[in-house]
């Protein structure tokens, strides 16, 4: 993808300059709604924090001040971001739609302690994977300013994943095998 943007087959700078416009601004304070509404929110997030760390970066090279090529350490912590953004997306996406469905093998609590934990590991991987990159490449205020940008985008609410992973445990337990 970054080779894509460097080459100008796709406009990265251009949305990352969006991210960094609503940096700016006011944050909303708007609580998302719907069942999977804090969920929704996150996703965009995390695609907002990956916006934000690969357009500075390819800004930087755009610059000169960088050189992709030398820091693959930067091009890792970007795309453990992406996957765990799409592997986020792709749960969402599955938990919907077993939610609209009545023949489900258990319940829909499970399915929903499922998705909320892997959100709440997520959103800290790629918090620590986004503090990373941009303090590899970034530094002063433009580092602050980046890393206000993170703590902003990884505000999914706290989950007991204790209790939510014993909740998943116990349904293989019971089944005494994968039953997922």
């Amino acid at each position: 993808m970054l080779k894509r943007a460097m080459k100008g087959k796709i406009d990265m700078v251009g949305p990352a300059w969006e991210v960094q416009k609503e940096l700016a601004s006011m944050p909303s304070f708007e609580q998302p709604e719907g069942a999977y509404g804090q969920e929704h929110k996150a996703l965009k997030d995390f695609k907002k924090i990956i916006l934000m760390t690969a357009g500075a970066a390819v800004k930087m090279q755009m610059d000169g001040q960088l050189d992709i090529k030398n820091e693959q350490e930067v091009v890792m912590n970007v795309a453990d971001m992406m996957i765990d953004t799409y592997v986020a997306e792709s749960i969402l996406l599955r938990v919907e739609r077993l939610a609209g469905m009545s023949d489900k093998k258990h319940e829909q609590e499970v399915y929903d302690a499922m998705l909320r934990v892997y959100f709440h590991d997520a959103q800290a991987r790629i918090e620590k994977a986004a503090k990373d990159a941009l303090a590899s490449f970034a530094e002063g205020d433009l580092l602050k300013t980046f890393l206000m940008g993170v703590k902003r985008y990884t505000k999914y609410p706290p989950v007991n994943v204790k209790n939510a992973r014993r909740l998943i445990a116990k349904q293989i337990i019971e089944a005494n095998d994968y039953c997922f």
